[in-house]
């Protein structure tokens, strides 16, 4: 990727960081890494080549099975296999006894009922219309929570991100399946997206989701065109999709980058700031999280 910035530039800025403390620098609140007006979101990664596609929807061998191949499932069926993960979260919470906040039983009959005239929101019919804006709070819970979804993670907090990418890579560290030798912060200038009908911006209230308020966290949802029988039409990446945008228009992403060796030391700066796998995950969960944080920078040790 180039460091070219000008306005027709048709790559994505990747800002290069060598050590840990440069790349705490980058992230700081008070850089300014746009032009204003400049309203930052933040997404950490292990591995600086994955692209920001939804867990859904990602590579084709993680969709395998009943559902087909990502590439060629109709836009219908796609649309079926999201709705079947949230409406199987909602009955194996129901059937432990978690409650989930504003699910009441009209959302059930209208969302969560198979056999409604319209389907779920709508969408078996006109599938661009997916997911239904009434469907975000249940979709950020269950995202949250390790359910695939079509959202986006971000948070309004730079070290957030970078604690989820540096988390992320020294837990892959010696995986076979990485692409580079680098982690990742992408980052997102939502001031900058205005009139961009496919691309929504999602903030759900933090008194529903603890980790989310921990979190500060957002998501993006990145709209396909549907039409039922055919697939999905559009980008779902959301960095091809600005890549595919006119050339004229400037890029409000870019990416900060940090050699993989590095990443213990920036865990040491994460944990400097308070920005801890139990801070951002309150509960008995996140405590573990981070102790196996910490004890990956001591000793090799896999989950």
């Amino acid at each position: 990727m180039s460091g070219d910035t000008s306005p027709f530039s048709v790559e994505i800025d990747e800002k290069i960081a060598n050590s840990a403390n440069e790349f705490w620098d980058f992230l700081s609140p008070e850089k300014l890494l746009f032009p204003q007006p400049c309203q930052l979101l933040y997404r950490g990664q292990g591995d600086a080549s994955w692209g920001l596609e939804p867990s859904i929807l990602r590579s084709p061998e993680k969709n395998l099975g009943v559902w087909g191949i990502n590439n060629t499932i109709t836009s219908d069926t796609q649309v079926f296999k999201e709705w079947a993960y949230l409406k199987t979260f909602v009955d194996r919470c129901d059937s432990i006894g978690l409650s989930i906040p504003n699910v009441s039983p009209d959302f059930r009959d209208r969302y969560l009922n198979q056999n409604a005239p319209s389907g779920p929101g709508g969408a078996w019919i006109h599938t661009s219309l997916w997911p239904a804006p009434e469907l975000y709070g249940l979709l950020a819970l269950a995202q949250h929570h390790g359910v695939p979804t079509r959202l986006l993670d971000w948070s309004t907090r730079s070290y957030v991100a970078a604690y989820f990418a540096v988390s992320e890579a020294l837990k892959d560290l010696e995986s076979a399946c990485r692409g580079s030798d680098r982690l990742a912060v992408w980052v997102l200038n939502s001031a900058r997206i205005i009139g961009l009908e496919e691309l929504r911006i999602i903030r759900v209230p933090g008194a529903s989701n603890r980790n989310l308020a921990a979190q500060s966290g957002m998501f993006t949802l990145l709209r396909q065109r549907g039409i039922r029988g055919q697939a999905f039409d559009g980008d779902i990446a959301l960095d091809k999709y600005f890549l595919n945008r006119s050339p004229q228009i400037p890029i409000p992403l870019m990416k900060i980058t940090l050699p993989i060796v590095e990443a213990k030391e920036a865990l040491r700066l994460c944990e400097l700031y308070g920005v801890t796998g139990a801070t951002l995950f309150p509960d008995f969960d996140g405590a573990a999280r981070s102790t196996k944080d910490m004890m990956r920078t001591a000793w090799r040790l896999s989950d």
